[in-house]
């Protein structure tokens, strides 16, 4: 068990040895890091949450979490569950659309442009506003849902989103393997920087 612990750990980014190993992460962009301003010198060893791919690994297990226990809740739902179906249709459509653009999206993300001092004012609200915006309008269709006994629907909702997340993480993960690089997300501000120990696992 403990040797599987161990594997687990290190996988997502935890290191038992980190105190005594200093981890050296070096800026992916030169440029990104001079216009440092407003977001002050880079952390040298970001924390766990801040890692992207935790992020995202962390939104999968817990709308998988959700579809797992909304299956006791469909019992109701028309033979085949086609809102089910529907569901998870749309989010193997999403996934595949993410397969396809996220090399270009996540190299625009290498080279700085992510970076809080590199957008503009307009881009910066946008960005500030996306993910709450977001929050509201699942927490709208939910609550639609949910007066409405559409159960199946949820289930359907639940299923697309963690198939969109898991996919976004696997994705990530390659990704950074490939690039050698870790993808940092703060409050505003997405960029990568470079693993400079080979033997981190990330």
């Amino acid at each position: 068990m403990m040797p599987l612990l161990e594997t687990i750990r290190a996988y997502l980014g935890w290191c038992p040895l980190q105190a005594s190993m200093r981890t050296d992460l070096a800026v992916r962009s030169a440029a990104a890091a001079a216009a440092g301003g407003q977001d002050g010198p880079l952390r040298a060893e970001p924390g766990w949450w801040k890692r992207y791919h935790n992020q995202l690994l962390i939104t999968a297990i817990a709308f998988s979490a959700a579809a797992a226990a909304l299956f006791t809740l469909v019992e109701d739902a028309p033979p085949g569950y086609p809102a089910v179906w529907t569901g998870l249709a749309i989010g193997v459509g999403a996934a595949l659309g993410f397969l396809l653009s996220y090399r270009k999206q996540y190299a625009r993300v290498a080279a700085g442009e992510f970076r809080r001092d590199n957008m503009t004012k307009r881009q910066r609200i946008i960005r500030y506003l996306s993910l709450p915006v977001a929050s509201v309008l699942l927490a709208v269709v939910m609550a639609y849902f949910v007066l409405g006994g559409m159960f199946d629907r949820i289930l359907g909702l639940m299923l697309g989103l963690s198939f969109i997340f898991w996919t976004l993480y696997g994705l990530t993960i390659l990704w950074e393997r490939r690039h050698k690089a870790i993808m940092i997300a703060e409050w505003g501000s997405v960029y990568t920087v470079d693993t400079a120990t080979e033997g981190e696992r990330v």
